[in-house]
């Protein structure tokens, strides 16, 4: 797959999850793979419901240290999760901004942030290879389960854009799906388990060396045994109560008939790293 259709591809996906999260969603199965991946549920009731879409693989708060008055950026903000729950944490003195390539996922985000209140929260229309935002301004950089998105000869971009917005002694906190063990070529060409995170997702010496090259220093790569199945079940619940969507990370594309999940045990081949 090239960059292009790539990008095409998933934001195709993530415009059809934003446009299928509705005001009088009560987030049963979202809060479910939220609270599974570490999100604490009275944290996630503090913010709007449809900021919490499913989509995510871990909880990079829980290790950020996020401290009152820092500037926090999050690539990849989708509905705007972890963008509210910063907002909190950095207080009026501090920012959380959020960056995003998907139009419809930045109005999902934005609708959130003014049912929130949040006025120290804030988004950008960019890739996160190459974002708008001045250098050496940012105390921590977050992001949940989207770096694995970005296509592989692009993702070097990532962490040098990361080390280039940090100020001197920032930090970075990642939740993200690694291989680990290199992927057969019927997982890497799966469309569906692109977008659904799993065929993207780099090896562990792979991000190490990312980090590196862009100019990190002790970094530590920590896997969390999450069960990355929970998304399979979550689809299968959610069908079977004749729910109209489904939302998940790992589930289909949109040009992928509903559903139809690869028979995959992605546990076998992946795995949730911090």
């Amino acid at each position: 797959m090239d960059p292009e259709s790539t990008y095409y591809s998933v934001q195709e996906r993530y415009s059809a999850v934003a446009n299928q999260a509705k005001p009088d969603n009560k987030g049963i199965y979202e809060s479910k793979a939220a609270a599974a991946f570490g999100y604490d549920l009275d944290d996630l009731r503090s913010i709007p419901e449809n900021a919490n879409l499913g989509v995510s693989c871990g909880n990079p708060l829980a290790t950020a240290n996020i401290q009152k008055g820092e500037t926090v950026v999050d690539l990849g903000s989708g509905g705007g999760l972890d963008v509210l729950l910063a907002a909190q944490k950095v207080g009026q003195e501090g920012k959380a901004i959020g960056v995003d390539m998907t139009k419809d996922m930045l109005e999902l985000a934005h609708r959130n942030t003014r049912n929130a209140g949040a006025s120290n929260a804030s988004f950008i229309e960019a890739f996160i290879t190459s974002i708008p935002l001045p250098s050496s301004t940012v105390d921590c950089i977050i992001s949940n389960c989207v770096v694995n998105l970005v296509p592989r000869n692009e993702k070097p971009l990532v962490f040098q854009e990361m080390f280039r917005l940090l100020k001197p002694g920032g930090r970075v906190a990642i939740s993200d799906i690694l291989a680990t063990k290199e992927l057969p070529a019927s997982i890497k060409k799966d469309l569906s388990l692109y977008v659904g995170c799993i065929a993207g997702a780099s090896q562990v010496g792979e991000y190490e060396r990312y980090l590196k090259q862009a100019g990190f220093q002790d970094t530590l790569i920590l896997n969390t045994n999450s069960d990355l199945n929970i998304y399979k079940e979550m689809w299968q619940g959610q069908n079977s109560d004749n729910s109209e969507s489904s939302s998940s990370c790992c589930d289909s594309a949109k040009n992928i008939p509903p559903g139809e999940l690869p028979d995959v045990d992605f546990n076998l081949w992946t795995g949730e790293s911090t």
